[in-house]
């Protein structure tokens, strides 16, 4: 009892305590167990919505590469899913989540690109 205690007055403290807090590539290890490379758009949109459950938007590009504002050498695949995947509380900072999920010509999943607002610079690292 004195755990769960000591454990809510930190979350209640840092007020971060969702799982949206984990590193981006936690969230990333996460998602890809979830919605496994090579599977194909229309099933990894029904994942996303049933098993990840975005608090967000959700955005299927069928010609827009992930990472498609970077420079061509950073962007991945030839279409992706653009997912809003909510918010969390950083002290007094609101904290946005985003995923992107890349897919090749074939339509298939290849990678997984998540991350946040407050630096909108995106963690490709396994």
């Amino acid at each position: 009892m004195h755990r769960f205690v000591l454990v809510s007055s930190l979350c209640l403290a840092s007020l971060a305590c969702s799982h949206l807090s984990q590193s981006e590539s936690d969230l990333r290890r996460e998602y890809l167990s979830i919605t496994e490379p090579g599977i194909d758009i229309s099933t990894a949109v029904s994942l996303i919505k049933s098993k990840i459950h975005p608090e967000g938007e959700l955005i299927v590009r069928n010609s827009t590469p992930c990472l498609e504002r970077e420079s061509p050498d950073r962007q991945k695949g030839s279409a992706s899913i653009r997912v809003n995947l909510g918010w969390y509380y950083w002290g007094v900072a609101r904290t946005n989540t985003y995923g992107e999920w890349c897919f090749n010509d074939a339509g298939r999943l290849i990678d997984i690109i998540v991350y946040r607002s407050f630096d909108e610079r995106p963690s490709t690292a396994p």
